[in-house]
């Protein structure tokens, strides 16, 4: 059975079981645990009126407030309608022609390079799941782009900010682009010290992709906004996407998130908290878990292909990552939710874990 390119679509997973989407718990997706704030709702339903006229193409209001939150210049950014249709504009208007790319990674970043008709040349990831310094070499001026994920989607590791600036080194010295995902960052305890926003003047190579999606649990909203101090990298990703692809209702949504800062520290602390009990309840089962920070954990069940179907029988939605590069069938990530969620999890985890691996070593 081929498997979903994504998590997250609870529609189709209903229908297929054929029961109610509110009885599945979906831990395919990595949304805040603290679900949607009050403060963005009262401003989507605020924004209702203003709908009768076309939304701001150039996000001014939006891009003056991200530049103040991220300390860079409003110039150096430019908006989109997600963080897919970002890296979609990014391909089709860089046109690399060869992109080198440490897997496992996110499964969209190949998709929307290879259809604009770039190779992938893949750097695979030793038993760590981290690159190393024998990535380096590979960072050479035949190679156009390299994409990194910090922390990465599916492993959860974060790189270095010591490590990624050799990286950037190496990538500015070779005339390479690095694109930098950190959509996942702003969830981890220790974002600041890890992202690379406060380099991006100095090196002008350097791409940052950043999701208002997962922070502030508003997938359905569809907002994201890349980073770059290179004016013709922002000209031909604006050139390549059309006028108004970020709606007024997105745009208000994101002025007014990047207001919440009691909202964003909470979601932290809790995803750091959940974090730690579920890494713990998994080290009891016959797993291999990977010490992840973002709000979701991966791990291997080693023998295990099927855990997903197990678990649909009793309502529960969990990420299959076979159809990354370089991960076989028994790799997995789950979502980091609210703590009776984590449990309910868990322990459905544990009776099907338990007998299996039971069973297979007799």
């Amino acid at each position: 059975m081929k498997k979903d390119a994504h998590g997250g679509n609870i529609y189709k997973k209903a229908k297929e079981l054929g029961i109610p989407e509110e009885r599945i718990l979906d831990f395919s997706a990595n949304i805040s645990p603290l679900g949607l704030p009050e403060e963005i709702r009262e401003a989507v339903i605020g924004s209702i009126d203003g709908l009768i006229n076309y939304p701001d193409p150039e996000c001014t209001e939006l891009r003056e407030a991200i530049a103040r939150a991220d300390g860079v210049k409003k110039e150096w950014i430019t908006c989109g309608n997600g963080g897919a249709d970002l890296l979609y504009r990014i391909a089709f208007g860089l046109k690399p022609r060869r992109v080198l790319l440490p897997v496992p990674a996110f499964v969209e970043y190949e998709e929307a390079l290879t259809a604009a008709g770039a190779e992938m040349v893949y750097h695979r990831m030793g038993e760590s799941l981290l690159p190393g310094d024998d990535l380096l070499p590979k960072i050479r001026q035949d190679v156009d782009m390299l994409v990194l994920c910090n922390p990465n989607n599916p492993t959860g590791l974060l790189l270095d900010r010591e490590y990624l600036l050799k990286v950037m080194d190496r990538a500015e010295e070779e005339g390479v682009h690095l694109l930098l995902d950190e959509c996942f960052l702003e969830i981890c305890m220790e974002d600041e010290a890890h992202t690379l926003i406060p380099y991006l003047e100095k090196y002008p190579h350097l791409m940052i992709l950043k999701s208002f999606t997962k922070l502030y649990a508003v997938p359905g909203i569809r907002l994201g906004y890349l980073l770059s101090s290179d004016p013709g990298v922002i000209g031909a990703v604006n050139h390549a996407g059309q006028s108004w692809s970020v709606s007024t209702i997105a745009q208000k949504a994101g002025v007014c998130a990047l207001t919440l800062k009691d909202y964003k520290k909470k979601v932290k602390e809790a995803v750091a908290a959940e974090l730690t009990y579920m890494k713990e309840a998994l080290k009891a089962l016959p797993v291999k878990v990977y010490d992840g920070q973002a709000n979701y954990l991966f791990f291997r069940a080693p023998g295990c292909t099927d855990l997903d179907r197990r678990l649909e029988e009793r309502g529960f939605m969990i990420r299959n990552c076979s159809n990354y590069v370089n991960l076989g069938e028994d790799y997995w990530r789950i979502a980091v939710r609210d703590h009776e969620a984590n449990r309910r999890l868990i322990g459905a985890m544990r009776d099907i874990l338990i007998p299996y691996t039971h069973k297979k070593n007799t």
